[in-house]
Formats: C-alpha cells, sequence, structure tokens
C-alpha cells in the first residue's frame, strides 16, 4: 500500500518517519495553516498516486473531559473557521484507525478567537483544507490528531507536544504497522 504522510511541521511528520516499513511512504511538510496544506497536498497528489492520505499532528481539546490532553482521535468531520456552515465529512474513515475515538475538528486559519465554535470537539490548523483535496481527488484519507492542550490556552507551557507526539507514534506503530506490510 503507498501512503502519503502529511504533516505541518517537521516534529509531526518524524512521528510517521519512524514507522516500521515505511519504505513504500511519502512524507509532505506542508507547512502550518489551510492554504500551505492545499498547496502541498494538491502538488504530492498531482506526482504520484496514493492510495492513502493521512494528515497527522497535534490538536487543541474543546472538552478536556472528552478529549484530554494526551487523546489520539481519528478526525472524522472537519469545519473550516471562516466557513462554519460547511460540513466536509469524510466518507469512508480506513478500518486501520476504527479502534480510535472519532471526533469532529474544526479548522481554525489562525489562532483567533473570532474562528472559534464549540461545535467541534478538537482544533486544527489544517484539516478542512486536508479534507478539501482529497475528497476533490479521490485519495481515501484519514486525519489523526493527538490532543497537546485546551483550546484558547496560550500559554504553551501548559502544552503537552511531547506526551502527544508520544501517544501518536504509539497509536501509528500499533494501527498503521499493518497498512505497511
Amino acid at each position: 500500500m503507498k501512503i502519503l504522510f502529511l504533516a505541518a511541521v517537521d516534529f509531526e511528520l518524524a512521528v510517521a518517519r519512524s514507522l516500521a516499513g515505511a519504505e513504500n511512504c511519502r512524507f509532505v511538510c506542508s507547512g502550518m495553516g489551510p492554504e500551505a496544506t492545499r498547496t502541498a497536498l494538491s502538488a504530492a497528489l498531482a506526482q504520484e498516486r496514493f492510495d492513502l492520505a493521512v494528515d497527522l499532528g497535534v490538536a487543541g481539546s474543546y472538552d478536556s473531559h472528552l478529549f484530554p490532553v494526551g487523546s489520539v482521535v481519528q478526525v472524522v468531520t472537519e469545519r473550516m473557521g471562516d466557513r462554519p456552515e460547511r460540513l466536509l465529512l469524510n466518507p469512508q474513515p480506513p478500518q486501520a484507525f476504527a479502534a480510535l475515538p472519532q471526533a469532529a475538528g474544526h479548522t481554525v486559519p489562525a489562532l483567533d478567537d473570532r474562528f472559534r465554535t464549540a461545535a467541534s470537539d478538537v482544533e486544527t490548523m489544517e484539516g478542512a483544507a486536508f479534507f478539501e483535496v482529497c475528497l476533490a481527488s479521490g485519495v481515501p484519507f484519514a486525519e489523526i490528531r493527538a490532543v497537546s492542550n485546551a483550546v484558547g490556552e496560550q500559554d504553551r507551557s501548559l502544552w503537552n507536544i511531547p506526551l502527544a507526539l508520544r501517544n501518536l507514534q504509539a497509536c501509528l506503530q500499533k494501527l498503521a504497522s499493518p497498512l505497511l506490510k
């Protein structure tokens, strides 16, 4: 199976690069935000065909009781912060990730309270753009996120990115490794 792993920053992408059997994979660091994601993902999909695209990284949680810091989720719906009425749905989430809790994502183009909504479970900065490009191209996809912080927490010293990345890596080792065989 040929898999494209996409992440906004290198430290998130390193989680996928560490997978055993990743020889048939391509790793794309898109840069942060929806526009960077659209551009990088569109270019990668124009160059070659993939059986699955996986967007991975950290996220903020709107409800720390439902998804506390360290939780790993499969985002199955996304909304764009400036277009919250448009719901994007993953029509066939991959069975490989079915054991993960499902979450509703909300993409914010910037850390700006004007774009936030409590109608979602987690906040990302790239997910909706990833959904849009994958849906338009017809490539099967999954968005896997690990919670590093509460939404709105501006004090980054309170974020636990190392825990989120460790849990994301453990999840991928367990759930994605069978796809790579």
